[in-house]
Order: C-alpha cells, then sequence, then structure tokens
C-alpha cells in the first residue's frame, strides 16, 4: 500500500524558508522507515515547511533572523489559513495525490492544526483515508478528529499504530482492535484503550534519511531516547511517551552516526547530492527531551563517541543544569558538543518552583560556568507570561542573566499547550471552541493576557529588547 507522511507548512507561512532555520522531520522518518520495513509498505515524505510558493518569503534583509520574520509574518500567515485555494494548499494537494496514497499520515503540533484542516478538507474530496498524530492529536483525539474531519488518530507513539492502521485497510485487522487509534464510526468519535510502548527502543529500525532531501534543512538530527521523567507545568511530553525515558543503546545510537559519517564523507557518486554541499552537514543536533538525564548512559555514550572518532562531527543538545557537572560537560566538549540549549525558563524562585522546574538559580549560574570554562556555547531559553508572574518575577529573570552570562538568551511568550498543567490553570473555555490553534506557538502570540496582571504582549516587547541590549553588550 501506498503511504504518504506530512508535515503542515507551518513556519513556512511566515516566510521562512532558509535550510539554517529548519530541522528535518524525524518524526516522520522514524514512521516511514517502520512502516517501510515492518510493514513493507511503499512511502513518501511531503514536507509543508519545503513547498516554496512565489511571494511567499521572508521580509527583505532578514532571512536569518527568526525572530523578525514571525513577527512580520503573522499577518501573510493568518491570510493563507484562511484561504482554502492560496497556491500553497493547492501545491500541497498536487504533490500528496501524485503518490496515489491509500492513506495519509498528518502529524500536528497545536500551532498547525488549522493547516491541518486546510488539508483534511481538500483531500477528503478525494476520498483518500486521512490519520493524525504528535501531540495535539495525542492530548485532544476527539477535538483533533471534530476540528479537522480526519478519520483516525494514531494516540502517542505512533509507529505500531499506524502498520496496524493500514493493516486494517487491507482487511486484515479490525479498526476497533487497534491499540491507541481514535476513530470516527458513523459520526461519533471512538478512542481505543492505549497499547504498550515499544521497550526496547532498539527494536525500532534506524531512520532513513534517504526519504527526504537534506539539501533543504540545517544540519542532522538524531534522538536517543523518548520521554522525560521531570513533571514542568508547561510540558505534555508525559502524554506522549509516558513518565519514564526510554533509552536507545549507545551502540545503536553510534551505529546511526557511523552511517551519517559514511553519508557525509562518501556521498554517492553520480546523483545531485554527490559532493555534500548541504548546509551543516557536520552538525547533528540531539532532540532528546534531556540529554543529560542518565549521567551513567550519557557518559557511556560520550565515551564511544570519542572512542570511534564520531567527535569529527559538531553536536548540539538541550540538557539540564542541574545534570551537568565537571566530568560531563569534560566528556561532551571532547566529544565536540559546541553549543548546548537549557531551558531556565524564570529567575524567580518562587515562579519555578510554580512550575515544577525543580532547579535552582544557583544551579543555573554554576553549570553556565562550566559550559563557559569548556568552550561550550549556551543558550538558554526564558518564559514570560506564567500564571501568577509579576513584572517583579520578570526582573529576576533579567538579573539571573545578567550574574548568570549565558551566550545567548531566547525569550517566548508562555504557550498553555493541551495536555499541560499550564491549560489547566490558564485556559478556562472548552478545547472544542478555541477557532484559532495558529496562536499557539511561543514566538509571541498571545493568548491569555486577559488573566494575567500586566500587558504581556508590552512585557514580552520590553524582553525582547532586554535580550537584545544584552546580546549587543556580549559582543
Amino acid at each position: 500500500m501506498n503511504l504518504v507522511l506530512v508535515r503542515p507548512p507551518f513556519y513556512a507561512l511566515f516566510g521562512v524558508t532558509a535550510p539554517k532555520m529548519k530541522m528535518y522531520p524525524l518524526n516522520l522518518m522514524y514512521l516511514a522507515t517502520y512502516a517501510r520495513d515492518v510493514g513493507d509498505h511503499e512511502v513518501v515524505i511531503v514536507d509543508g515547511e519545503n513547498v516554496r510558493i512565489p511571494g511567499l518569503a521572508a521580509p527583505e534583509g532578514h532571512q536569518s533572523d527568526p525572530e523578525t520574520v514571525m513577527h512580520q509574518g503573522i499577518p501573510g500567515m493568518i491570510k493563507i489559513l484562511e484561504d482554502s485555494e492560496h497556491p500553497m494548499w493547492l501545491e500541497m494537494e498536487h504533490r500528496i495525490l501524485a503518490e496515489n496514497p491509500d492513506l495519509v499520515g498528518i502529524t500536528c503540533t497545536s500551532g498547525n492544526m488549522d493547516a491541518a484542516r486546510v488539508l483534511v478538507g481538500r483531500l477528503k474530496r478525494n476520498g483518500v483515508p486521512l490519520i493524525l498524530g504528535g501531540s495535539h492529536p495525542t492530548v485532544l483525539p476527539e477535538q483533533s478528529l471534530e476540528y479537522t474531519s480526519a478519520d483516525m488518530v494514531a494516540v502517542g507513539e505512533g509507529e505500531i499504530t499506524l502498520v496496524h492502521t493500514m493493516d486494517a485497510l487491507r482487511g486484515k485487522r479490525a479498526i476497533s482492535d487497534i491499540p491507541s487509534l481514535a476513530w470516527q464510526d458513523n459520526g461519533r468519535v471512538k478512542v481505543n484503550p492505549r497499547g504498550a510502548l515499544i521497550d526496547p527502543l532498539d527494536e525500532i529500525p534506524i531512520p532513513d534519511r534517504s526519504f527526504i532531501d537534506r539539501s533543504n534543512y540545517f544540519g542532522d538530527v538524531i534522538i536517543t531516547g523518548r520521554g522525560c521523567p521531570f513533571n514542568c507545568t508547561y510540558c505534555a511530553s508525559r502524554n506522549i511517551w509516558g513518565k519514564r525515558v526510554r533509552f536507545r543503546s549507545v551502540e545503536s545510537v553510534v551505529s546511526e552516526l557511523e552511517i551519517i559519517r559514511a553519508q557525509v564523507e562518501s556521498p554517492d557518486r553520480g546523483t545531485d547530492n554527490a559532493t555534500d554541499k548541504r548546509p551543516g552537514n557536520r552538525v547533528i543536533k540531539v532532540v532528546d527531551d534531556t540529554f543529560t538525564v542518565n549521567r551513567k548512559r550519557t557518559l557511556e555514550l560520550l565515551d564511544e563517541i570519542i572512542a570511534r572518532g564520531l567527535n569529527s562531527f559538531e553536536f548540539t543538545g538541550g540538557v539540564r543544569a542541574d545534570t551537568l557537572d565537571e566530568r560531563v560537560v569534560e566528556k561532551m566538549s571532547e566529544a565536540n558538543f559546541r553549543r548546548v540549549t537549557l531551558g531556565v525558563e524564570s529567575g524567580s524562585p518562587r515562579i519555578l518552583k510554580m512550575i515544577r522546574k525543580g532547579e535552582t538559580n544557583e544551579e543555573v549560574k554554576r553549570a553556565l560556568k562550566l559550559l563557559r570554562s569548556a568552550g561550550i556555547h549556551s543558550h538558554a531559553f526564558f518564559m514570560i507570561g506564567l500564571p501568577e508572574e509579576t513584572p517583579e518575577d520578570i526582573e529576576l529573570s533579567k538579573k539571573l542573566i545578567l550574574e548568570a552570562r549565558p551566550d545567548h538568551v531566547e525569550i517566548n511568550m508562555v504557550t498553555p499547550y493541551p495536555g499541560t498543567a499550564l491549560w489547566t490553570a490558564l485556559m478556562s473555555e472548552d478545547p472544542a471552541k478555541v477557532d484559532r490553534w495558529y496562536r499557539w506557538f511561543h514566538q509571541g502570540m498571545a493568548t491569555h493576557s486577559d488573566r494575567l496582571g500586566y500587558d504581556l504582549d508590552r512585557a514580552y516587547e520590553d524582553f525582547l529588547d532586554f535580550a537584545r541590549e544584552y546580546h549587543e553588550a556580549s559582543k
């Protein structure tokens, strides 16, 4: 059977088109490889972030400044979403239907639910079965089916559910018996019980990167484990991956890295990719929720990267401040981790306790000092707009930035994503009544200013100005 997996355009709707501003859809590559190797299906990936439409481009002179692109591109993004006949949707439909799909799977975050709805509306005219997956449909399967009119939702981890669904379409299995599937049954939504997660993760084939043209993206992406043991109020990871971390074996991870190295150093001759001049071809981003969450396993993996000479790559990944110590940071530096991200979120102890972050300002300052000493660039994320936050709390965040001295600061507006405790605390409306999900992204569209004691949009702009001045002074 023919399966087409789709990432709807979202950032592309703002004019974000430069390869350096995009990562390829690793989640779809996992699903595609599994469906092909385990389910014996033909699979194609269509990435809406790579659909280039005349007139849809970043503002002049700001191709490398995503913050500017996002802010200036909001009106255009809304206009495209409101026009189901826009060339963007016509091109997406053309690319999908050209593959003669027996099933189309669409991955969804909250922010691209409107794009998914437009695509589903167009594709249903052609009688193609449609299944949704991803974070938003996982936590709101009934709402997702009703909002988009799709046929099914894969709830949580999608590999097994997707293959079983295709079996059902071939008459080999009953829809009602597929674990982790929500489905439309004569106008009523039914949600089957959740199935077991894949364990060990090594049972999942290493993703085949030939499903996409990597020259459209910056660098490579890997994931070494699924899940997060922490319980931050702004994160829905537990609803997707469960409450514990499942790690791939060290051997599996380094085998994948060696495959990537072979592709970089000996690309196929006689193809368009023969010289491998794609941007960031020596950069690998580790997209675990927290790469350093298990110290022993982290050190084992770093040692193996070093032993096999895989530190010829430049690595980047997310860490928690309280998981770093001198030895871990030293090994990360030796393995050629050149840049790490840390979700600091706030400099207010009261706010950190409220969001169940489990870290202190002193731990953040100590971690950043260790990283700085090892020559590892730090990128610190902060939030603004948390419940019960006051202007004084925001000032404490600025104070922490000046004291801890991260190399780069990124300010994000709090977004109460469905499935998080923040949603419960901030959003009073029924999810079924939300009609503009494109506001649910963290680069600057307030969803709850009326629930705070200050103007969130104005405070956000002020914090951005502070960050710009901080970066200028740090040069």
